[in-house]
Order: structure tokens, then C-alpha cells, then sequence
């Protein structure tokens, strides 16, 4: 096992670490495209590049484009291997959202009880095949992504949330550590309320701390101790970079026992300022990948 690997999965366990992982779920392609310009097209030799140059232990990778299946399928991920890897699948509403669009979801779930359990099926399968992959490949966990909150909360009832689409996340996270692999889960916004029902739904790590939302990293530590694993936190938009020292060295210190992946609240694109990505990753050169 690499040591990237195997400091992710203590961390993941809660068990002592020499220093806490950094990782990003999301680096977008605009980002890749830019600093790595002499990869254009190459997206895993894009990916491997930036986790070299940006020293990541743990890096996500897109299953829902049809470009990065094609990669997946053909088994070209196997170069992660030294690297504790993470499939990223679109979740039921997500999935419903792109069907049917973002208002008629909200505004039918009332009325249609059935609108997430009617894709369920086709959804489970379709995790199923990408898991197997993603296990051939050599991942070391999937993540669910579904961004279902807001800066005041679910965008639903939690009742409705209970009743409609907890019972899904329960199945893709039985599919995904029926592989003996990780499960991750991601929503921006406020989902303090569901944090116990996704631990209890079988998911490790959660993605990400959305400060912009009002959570904060070490209430939610006091409050779920060892039941789960945070990732994310950092936020290198809204923090200056003394702010985004300061958190780095707190966590560091409160989180020696595991529980946190060190990384960026929102994910790398061309959105995030260059001086501050240095604060979190010092071997990042910028001046020394533009084109």
C-alpha cells in the first residue's frame, strides 16, 4: 500500500497520522486545461500532473461525463494507483434535476412521491457497473455527489428527505463498501440535520465543510467525534491567506487522531485565487506551469 493510500485510510479509521492528508474531489477541467496546457486533452495525464504538483494524497475523479467513462471502462485509471482515488457519481437528485429540470423537481415532489423511486433501478445499476470499474482500476473509494442544501438548509423537508432519497443514499452506500471501497458524500450547503442519517446510512466521509453555509469544522467534530471523516474546509475564496494558515495549523493540531482530509471547501477551477492556493499546497508553482 502507498504511504498516500495508507495515511488517507488512517485518517479515514481515525488513526494516528504523521501529518494530515490533502486532497481535492473536484479540479476542474478549465483549471487543468489552463496550467497544464501541454496535456490538453490528455485528462488522466492532466490529473496526474496536478497531484504531483500540487501534493495531494487523495484525488476525485468524474464518472458521470462521458469522457471520463470512456477512460474508466478502458481501465486507463490504474495509473492512480499510488494514489487514494475517488470516483465521483451524480446522486437521485442530481440525476432527477438533469432529467426533469430544477424547479419541476421541487415543485412535483409532492405531488410524485414515486419521481426518485421510479429512477432508483436504473440508477442502482448503473452504480453498480461504474463500483466494479472503479474497483478493476485500482480506486480506493466513490463518493456520491448531490448537492441537496443551502446556505439555511435542505432544500426539502427532512421528512421528505427520510422518505424519498435516504433510502437510496442507503443502497449506494451498501453497493459501493460492498466493493471494499470508501463511501464519500458531497452537498454544498447546510446538512448538519442529515449528517447522523448519512453516518448511519453507512457513508465515511463528508464533503465539504461549507463555512459560507455555517457549519464549522470543530463544533461538527465535537458533536460526531469518530463516527465520520470530513473533507474539504478551506475556503480559498472568502479567507485571506493568514485566515487560511491559521485553520491549516488549528487542524493540524486538533486532528493528529484522523477524522479530516485537508483540502478546499469548493474545489480548483479558474475561480480560485492563485497566491492563496499556494498557502495550502507550497509546492504549487504556478508562474512555472502557464503556457
Amino acid at each position: 500500500m502507498s504511504r498516500h493510500i495508507d495515511t488517507v485510510s488512517k485518517v479515514l479509521r481515525h488513526n494516528p497520522v504523521d501529518f494530515l492528508p490533502k486532497g481535492e474531489l473536484f479540479i476542474s477541467r478549465g483549471f487543468l486545461d489552463h496550467f497544464f496546457s501541454n496535456s490538453k486533452e490528455a485528462y488522466v495525464l492532466q490529473i496526474q500532473t496536478a497531484v504531483e504538483s500540487l501534493g495531494l494524497s487523495l484525488v476525485g475523479v468524474d464518472f458521470s461525463s462521458p469522457w471520463s467513462q470512456s477512460f474508466l471502462w478502458d481501465g486507463q485509471y490504474k495509473n492512480f494507483e499510488k494514489y487514494f482515488s475517488v470516483g465521483c457519481i451524480s446522486g437521485p437528485v442530481a440525476g432527477s434535476i438533469e432529467t426533469h429540470g430544477f424547479l419541476n423537481v421541487f415543485l412535483n415532489m409532492k405531488k410524485n412521491p414515486s419521481l426518485f423511486s421510479d429512477m432508483a433501478t436504473t440508477l442502482l445499476k448503473e452504480v453498480e457497473k461504474k463500483v466494479k470499474a472503479a474497483r478493476n482500476n485500482g480506486f480506493s473509494a466513490v463518493a456520491v455527489t448531490d448537492d441537496i442544501a443551502g446556505n439555511k438548509g435542505l432544500l426539502f423537508s427532512l421528512n421528505d428527505f427520510m422518505e424519498m432519497i435516504w433510502p437510496i443514499y442507503k443502497q449506494m452506500a451498501e453497493i459501493i463498501k460492498g466493493s471494499a471501497l470508501y463511501a464519500f458524500f458531497h452537498s454544498d450547503g447546510d446538512i448538519t440535520e442529515i449528517i447522523q442519517s448519512l453516518i448511519e446510512a453507512g457513508y465515511d466521509c463528508i464533503h465539504p465543510i461549507d463555512t459560507q453555509a455555517g457549519l464549522n469544522l470543530y463544533t461538527l467534530k465535537k458533536k460526531f467525534g469518530r463516527q465520520i471523516t470530513f473533507m474539504g474546509h478551506l475556503d480559498l475564496l472568502a479567507w485571506d491567506e493568514d485566515r487560511i494558515a491559521q485553520e491549516i495549523c488549528r487542524a493540524e493540531n486538533e486532528f493528529k487522531y484522523g477524522g479530516l482530509i485537508l483540502g478546499s471547501a469548493g474545489g480548483l477551477s479558474m475561480e480560485t485565487v492563485e497566491n492563496k492556493l499556494g498557502v495550502l499546497y507550497p509546492h504549487w508553482k504556478p508562474k512555472e506551469l502557464h503556457p
